[in-house]
């Protein structure tokens, strides 16, 4: 038979987890990740729909695999640093990727790298997840105009004052410079 509590106890413990609960809720609603799904295909590769923050790739079991290895593989071109971060007081990033894209999944740890040796806060850093036809249910694609992932946008107020898709034309570094002092 189930265990027995007095009706003290009993409301002790619904009121701890109710607070447990607030709490969870709480701390979910605050992380910042915003609102994305996560499908899994019949071949384990997860694809991340909707708005999240790079934490989910740091540290979901399947994805900081490649996020991890790309991230510490990659070396930063130093010389630009003190660049990007002078440049990127008054900018913003809107990051388009796909998670089962191996484009995303090589430039993404090292943009990273390159903002996470900077200033530049994930505060400042919009990102969303797409699908294999590059949708997702908040219409990032659409309102971004993004054909190819992954796609970093680059605004100074809320002008975009410009784009790396895909790949680099020179390196992650030299095209953000490129783009920041516009």
């Amino acid at each position: 038979m189930g265990e027995r509590y007095s009706i003290n106890e009993r409301e002790e413990r619904v009121t701890a987890k109710f607070f447990s609960m607030l709490l969870s809720c709480i701390i979910i609603s605050c992380s910042g990740s915003g609102t994305y799904k996560i499908n899994v295909e019949e071949s384990g590769t997860k694809i991340v729909t909707g708005r999240f923050n790079s934490h989910l790739l740091k540290t979901d079991v399947d994805l900081k695999g490649w996020f991890d290895y790309n991230y510490k593989d990659y070396a930063i071109d130093r010389s630009q640093l003190q660049a990007i971060d002078s440049l990127s007081k008054d900018v913003h990033y809107v990051l388009i990727m796909g998670t089962w894209c191996s484009d995303s999944k090589l430039q993404v740890p090292h943009l990273f790298k390159i903002f996470d040796s900077t200033k530049v806060f994930e505060q400042k850093i919009e990102m969303h997840g797409v699908d294999r036809s590059k949708k997702s249910d908040d219409g990032v694609t659409e309102k971004y105009n993004v054909q190819r992932v992954p796609t970093l946008i680059v605004y100074k107020g809320d002008q975009e004052v410009g784009r790396i898709v895909e790949s680099p034309r020179e390196t992650l570094e030299k095209d953000l410079v490129r783009i920041l002092k516009k």
